[in-house]
């Protein structure tokens, strides 16, 4: 029988590994590892949020993607952005290979009071802009009160 050392710093570096490569497979590769051309990168997609008065509007850098390769649906209060593009095909052996590809799905929640029939989406230099409009506010409106009796007859 052999008598094996346990280090609990060993488990803790393989926790880490482990939970390394969730994360990854969650949100995606930054930096694509060109050794694993089986499986192409899942990016996660940063993007930048801001409101006014009258609509949201979303802007997202894609680099690399063309109109043609993303898709923009909304749903059930669900904006999604997909997009898809295939890698470079280049002849020899990539030594490094950082600019994007492979594919990408952003889904964002957004509040029910949008003018869904409204929303636009436009694309300028790898740059997609999504512009949603928000539905008016209703105004007040002043109602106004009777004077004297009013008797209510009730019909039989």
């Amino acid at each position: 029988m052999s008598i094996t050392w346990w280090s609990p710093s060993a488990d803790m570096r393989s926790a880490a590994r482990a939970m390394d490569r969730l994360i990854e497979q969650f949100f995606g590769e930054q930096v694509p590892d060109s050794t694993n051309s089986q499986n192409p990168p899942t990016y996660y997609l940063p993007v930048d949020i801001f409101e006014t008065d009258e609509a949201y509007t979303l802007v997202a850098s894609v680099p690399g993607f063309k109109e043609d390769q993303v898709e923009v649906t909304f749903e059930d209060e669900i904006l999604t952005i997909k997009a898809n593009a295939e890698g470079h095909k280049l002849p020899g052996r990539w030594l490094r290979q950082e600019r994007p590809y492979g594919s990408f799905v952003r889904r964002l929640e957004v509040p029910a009071q949008v003018e869904t029939a409204k929303i636009g989406a436009h694309f300028d230099n790898g740059e997609l802009t999504i512009t949603i409009p928000k539905t008016a506010k209703p105004k007040p409106v002043k109602i106004q009160i009777g004077t004297g009796k009013k008797e209510l007859a009730a019909k039989a």
